[in-house]
């Protein structure tokens, strides 16, 4: 399903109109399906960190079915219904060359009709200059809708492999200077801005919930809410919620255009009702509503 970019039309419209048109955009943002791309080679982990976000495990997933040779297709939750999410765990370059051109086709193919790449780079591995190639031909013309995230997995094995505070569970200063040194690597060799670079392991239970927030975060704002519907419980946070709140508010105002003064105080009344998140963020957003 794609989500649909016309304007709203008040003219000549009741108030109760223009209010069930409103509600009508906020269904539709609330119930959006986002499809979501997992890039990497076998074994950087994109099987764990898909479990750790949003509580499966592509390797053990039983609704699969293998839309090419190489790509799994994995429905969670009832996309039937408005909601769910679809993830592709899409095979990574850098193999062979007879297969690095069919995944090259393959990317071409399948980046149009995706909202999101994770692009997953194993911390100690130094190995991505056709993965630089893809990228660059193919994936970054696209970002605005289709923005990447590259997440560094692993990161707790970068050197020194003993530097880790258990008790904060976090790197210690040595390998933290390694780890930000990896993160200026990939944003040289493929040309992304550090913000599109996220560090993690999974194994270590470190940055989950960062690599989720920034996930939202650089989302166009119409696709925020679903992604953070689809994310595990046990990572959402308050950042989340109003992060993916906002991205409803600012999609509204786009829809409306140049007649948002005139339907403003409808909208706030409809995002009000619809707000399904935690307490404080209801709250949250009622006293900001009041200014707006």
């Amino acid at each position: 399903m794609m989500l649909e970019k016309r304007k709203l039309n008040t003219k000549e419209m009741t108030r109760a109109e223009i209010k069930k048109l409103i509600e009508s955009k906020v269904k539709q943002l609330r119930s959006y399906t986002p499809r979501v791309g997992v890039f990497g080679v076998t074994g950087v982990g994109k099987s764990s960190l898909c479990n750790a976000l949003f509580g499966r495990d592509l390797a053990q997933v039983s609704d699969v079915s293998a839309c090419t040779r190489d790509v799994q297709e994995i429905q969670l939750g009832d996309t039937s219904n408005g909601s769910g999410i679809i993830l592709l765990d899409v095979p990574g370059v850098g193999e062979t060359i007879e297969r690095d051109k069919a995944h090259f086709q393959l990317y071409k193919d399948l980046s149009p009709t995706l909202d999101l790449v994770i692009w997953v780079i194993k911390a100690d591995d130094r190995a991505y200059a056709i993965a630089e190639k893809a990228y660059k031909e193919i994936l970054s013309s696209n970002l605005e809708q289709c923005p990447v995230l590259f997440v560094i997995n692993q990161v707790d094995k970068i050197e020194p492999l003993l530097d880790w505070d258990r008790e904060n569970n976090k790197p210690m200063e040595s390998k933290e200077f390694n780890i930000q040194k990896k993160v200026i690597e990939i944003s040289n060799a493929f040309g992304a801005p550090t913000k599109y670079i996220q560090t993690t392991s999974v194994a270590q239970n470190y940055n989950v919930i960062e690599t989720m927030e920034k996930i939202i975060e650089i989302l166009p704002n119409e696709k925020k809410y679903s992604m953070y519907r689809e994310a595990t419980e046990a990572i959402k946070t308050e950042k989340m919620a109003e992060s993916a709140e906002m991205g409803i508010w600012e999609s509204v105002k786009e829809f409306a255009g140049d007649a948002w003064d005139t339907v403003k105080d409808v909208a706030k009344e409809v995002a009000i009702e619809g707000i399904k998140t935690v307490a404080k963020t209801a709250i949250f957003f009622i006293k900001r509503f009041k200014f707006w």
